[in-house]
């Protein structure tokens, strides 16, 4: 989620979903207008007499910015999430509560980290070698953990400053905020209470004309500037989402913690793309999280040594498998399978030897979605019977596709989301799953070597664009995996993967705005599609 001013709204912030649809409105403070007045010891000016020269103001024009939880954020969400690790690898009992304590005593007065470790020895009756090794830990820490808050940080321009209330010096304030890939140059100012008590803005105020200040904090970054008429406005971005809340108090933190990031990690002004991030990074990734945990149950019990994800829709799901299957300890290896439907009900013998040479008896076929009328059709024109089949979403026999030709009894189906599942729609799951290359119409066998024979991709710039950003938001969330522990994930039973799975394929499913951005292309295909394999 993130925040966004509303066109034609004034000064009001609206919290936009997944959907795009606006689900709460948050108030943005902004500075009132001044009037015009005369300066002191002059009068007005009377009609004919000359007019004094307006004062200049040479005072730079900048934005200004709170830095932690609105530029970075930590990716274990809360600050104590830094003194947990710092506990677990230390081995120092009870550090995690000595340490927010030490801090909450040096408050009053002026502290840096120096002064909070010398009150945490007195806390702790811990040796000064030790004590240093902590502190040196803390700032490592720091730094493993720090990301990157993409939107905000687009924000940033050359000559804008950066002030933050903290205990870390500005040295390594920079060296966070270069390790999260702020390029910008910029002032940054750092004081223990400067924008907590306000007494930072006259001096700011004096040498800058500040366009806009944006912060986190209610108080700080938006009560405290506005009371000098400074214009300010709170951000929320940090915070978990409505799906990384529900994924948190499901147990399923080091989830939540990943979606969140790669949440944060993305950005576009492009409120097409910006949707497809979202939803990819809160709702996709995690689904086919579930999908590949389900796969790799189902192999591991199977026994299949040969997977196969069939083009288009399985293109992204490939490396998340792989990922997942080296996590449980599963053996198997994980193939593109070049198909549709037009090259499995007209297929060349060309194609039939590829399949044939695929589809072994220790090999399962993997698919987004479908009726698994093609693939049977296929099967039996092999010669092959009982060929283990995995969807992420069985759907029902379809009429038109019955009426042309029955389904043989070909394959064993399995499923992660049953056939009769309520408030789903696969067309929206196929669009969150969109590959960037053109239907396979066949495959053409050169020395051994599968060469796939693809139709012209028609989709226009503007649907590539979002397709590529799915693809990247996906490939960073992958990419992410090995910040996290998420053993607890994949240990869950069938019954939880199942209830988690399909909340998140129902919310997915809300996401309508997708068909306006996919809709018109995906129909064109289904009905080119129809009409060749004889399908009205």
């Amino acid at each position: 989620m993130t925040f966004q001013p509303r066109p034609q709204t004034g000064d009001t912030l609206y919290l936009i979903g997944a959907n795009g649809e606006t689900i709460t409105s948050v108030a943005s403070v902004r500075a009132p207008t001044i009037p015009a007045q005369t300066a002191p010891g002059t009068s007005a000016v009377r009609d004919g007499e000359r007019k004094a020269p307006v004062p200049v103001d040479t005072r730079p024009l900048v934005r200004t910015f709170d830095v932690f939880d609105t530029l970075i954020a930590r990716r274990c969400i809360e600050p104590a999430g830094i003194f947990a690790i710092i506990e677990e690898r230390s081995g120092l009992k009870g550090f995690v509560a000595a340490r927010r304590k030490a801090e909450a005593n040096v408050l009053a007065g002026p502290h840096d980290l120096d002064v909070i470790y010398a009150e945490l020895a007195t806390l702790l009756g811990v040796e000064p070698v030790k004590l240093a090794a902590l502190k040196a830990l803390e700032l490592d820490v720091e730094k493993q953990q720090v990301i990157p808050i993409a939107e905000n940080i687009a924000r940033v321009r050359h000559g804008d400053v950066l002030i933050s209330d903290m205990y870390l010096g500005a040295t390594h304030i920079r060296s966070l905020l270069d390790h999260a890939g702020l390029s910008a140059k910029v002032g940054l100012v750092v004081t223990n209470d400067g924008k907590k008590t306000g007494r930072i803005w006259p001096e700011i105020a004096e040498n800058l004309r500040i366009e806009e200040h944006l912060g986190d904090n209610e108080h700080s970054d938006v009560k405290m500037p506005s009371s000098f008429r400074i214009s300010a406005r709170l951000t929320r971005l940090d915070k978990p989402s409505t799906v990384e809340s529900v994924l948190i108090n499901l147990g399923l933190r080091q989830l939540a913690e990943l979606c969140r990031e790669a949440r944060l990690r993305t950005w576009s002004d492009d409120k097409a793309v910006r949707l497809v991030q979202l939803v990819q990074a809160n709702l996709n990734f995690p689904l086919m999280l579930m999908a590949s945990i389900e796969l790799a149950n189902l192999v591991r019990q199977l026994g299949c040594r040969r997977v196969l994800f069939s083009s288009r829709d399985c293109d992204m799901w490939v490396p998340l498998f792989e990922e997942v299957v080296r996590r449980m300890g599963v053996t198997c290896k994980a193939e593109y399978f070049y198909t549709s439907r037009l090259a499995k009900m007209q297929p060349s013998d060309s194609y039939l030897a590829y399949a044939r040479d695929r589809i072994a008896k220790d090999s399962i076929v993997v698919d987004l979605c479908g009726t698994g009328w093609s693939l049977s059709h296929m099967a039996a024109r092999l010669g092959l019977s009982n060929v283990p089949v995995f969807f992420v979403h069985k759907l029902p026999s379809a009429k038109a596709y019955e009426e042309l030709s029955r389904t043989p009894d070909a394959c064993v189906f399995h499923a992660l989301i049953r056939h009769d599942a309520p408030d789903v729609f696969n067309t929206i799951l196929e669009m969150c799953n969109y590959s960037d290359h053109g239907m396979v119409r066949d495959v053409r066998m050169v020395e051994g070597f599968a060469v796939p024979v693809l139709a012209e991709d028609e989709r226009g710039p503007r649907d590539h664009a979002a397709v590529m950003a799915q693809k990247e938001t996906f490939a960073l969330a992958v990419s992410l995996m090995e910040n996290f522990d998420l053993n607890h994930v994949l240990q869950l039973d069938q019954a939880s993967i199942s209830a988690v799975a399909m909340a998140l394929y129902q919310s997915l499913s809300r996401q309508q705005s997708l068909r306006g951005l996919y809709g018109k292309g995906h129909m064109d295909e289904e009905v080119r599609v129809r009409a060749q394999i004889g399908c009205n």
